[in-house]
């Protein structure tokens, strides 16, 4: 009877303390739904993951909330997405020329608007799209909104 006992009770007392250690370990994982993250932790994701530097981003997102490795990749990926706002629709239909005015220049916007009097809008739209990063469909409507000389 003590042989049997044992046989049947090892494996029970296993499954209890597997299943302690567990609940123990689950306690400890942050959920994503609760994090709140800083402003500036935002920026400093963002412009890593902007650079390439996937992986530091990552960890810099584990380090400030305590996230684990799948959570922090999936927030790294949706921020590092929005890193480069694209101009919202409703400014579109207004008419407004994107706030992008800041990264062209006067100087560039004169020559745009030359190279657009000249009949080359498609020159045009790649040197916005070089120098804004903008995508064709808004570079085009960019240079297609260009005010005369």
């Amino acid at each position: 009877m003590d042989y049997w006992f044992w046989v049947v009770m090892l494996p029970v007392s296993a499954l209890i303390a597997l299943v302690i250690v567990r609940g123990m370990r689950m306690r400890k994982r942050v959920d994503p739904t609760d994090v709140s993250l800083d402003p500036a932790l935002v920026a400093n994701v963002r412009e890593l993951y902007r650079k390439g530097d996937k992986l530091a981003a990552v960890k810099a997102l584990r380090a400030a909330t305590g996230l684990g490795m799948a959570d922090a990749i999936r927030i790294a990926d949706k921020l590092g997405a929005t890193s480069k706002p694209a101009p919202s629709k409703d400014r579109r239909a207004a008419g407004d020329l994107p706030s992008i005015n800041a990264a062209i220049g006067p100087d560039h916007q004169d020559e745009l608007r030359a190279m657009v009097a000249a009949g080359q809008q498609v020159e045009a739209i790649k040197m916005v799209r070089t120098l804004t990063g903008m995508g064709l469909k808004d570079a085009s409507e960019y240079v297609d909104r260009l005010p005369p000389r």
